[in-house]
């Protein structure tokens, strides 16, 4: 029978050569948690994802501090210890720097998805947290809000974070992402992207709902109607010109 700790440990060095390969880091780029019992395994700091090896992978306390391992642990621990506390079902976090989905972050807005197998997958819309200096008590406030709505996210200036319930589910999250803000990039060089209707939208969101990849505390509100929301402008705007005629009485 396997060690799972050996498994989890075999699991982050693969994970560490898939995103070099990807070109999702460069340098000392990025770093890969898991929960293991009642610590985290994480990558070092200071070492290049390609040269990841089992030996290098740190055992932290739930605190963030070593236990043991070579190295030292990476400066943005605080970044997953916040991720994990915002949810009980997270087993794994990934934050990396594709650079896609990383160039869309220093830009700035929320990213719309427009396809609709990919709205199931992951979500209509994915945030983009605002710039704050990383390891700042605002960099993890935002990141413990963000992670109640949506399973991976943008960071103005630091990349991507993904959660799962294993390191293959972070990842491909992370993947996915990556992958949509790609083809929208290449979609709005050639013209205009279509749209999914608001309809359609709906259905998509709630079939997510129906397969339980809602994350647990997001509040789900359905796609309001278009001419409920001209209808409603409109009373409002009837009921404005009414109070002013009776004040002026």
């Amino acid at each position: 029978m396997g060690n799972r700790r050996d498994y989890l440990i075999n699991s982050i060095v693969d994970i560490c050569h898939k995103i070099d390969k990807k070109g999702w880091v460069a340098n000392h780029d990025g770093n890969v948690t898991v929960k293991y019992e009642d610590n985290f395994l994480a990558t070092p700091t200071s070492v290049g994802k390609s040269d990841m090896v089992v030996e290098m992978v740190l055992t932290l306390d739930k605190s963030g501090n070593k236990i043991h391992g070579i190295g030292k642990s990476f400066s943005e621990m605080k970044l997953h210890l916040a991720a994990y506390g915002a949810r009980e079902e997270i087993n794994a976090v990934i934050h990396a720097h594709p650079p896609y989905a990383t160039a869309h972050g220093l830009i700035g807005g929320n990213f719309i998805v427009n396809l609709p197998e990919a709205i199931v997958s992951i979500g209509d819309e994915i945030p983009v947290a605002d710039y704050s200096m990383p390891g700042t008590e605002k960099s993890i406030n935002t990141i413990s809000e963000l992670i109640m709505q949506t399973d991976v996210f943008m960071i103005a200036g630091n990349g991507v974070l993904a959660v799962g319930k294993d390191l293959n589910e972070a990842f491909l999250r992370m993947e996915l992402l990556e992958h949509l803000i790609k083809i929208n990039y290449y979609a709005n060089s050639m013209g205009t992207p279509m749209t999914i209707p608001d309809e359609d939208k709906q259905k998509l969101i709630e079939k997510r709902i129906s397969l339980g990849l809602i994350t647990k505390d997001k509040k789900t509100q359905p796609v309001p109607d278009k001419e409920e929301q001209k209808n409603e402008i409109l009373k409002n705007l009837i009921s404005e010109e009414i109070k002013k005629v009776l004040l002026e009485k």
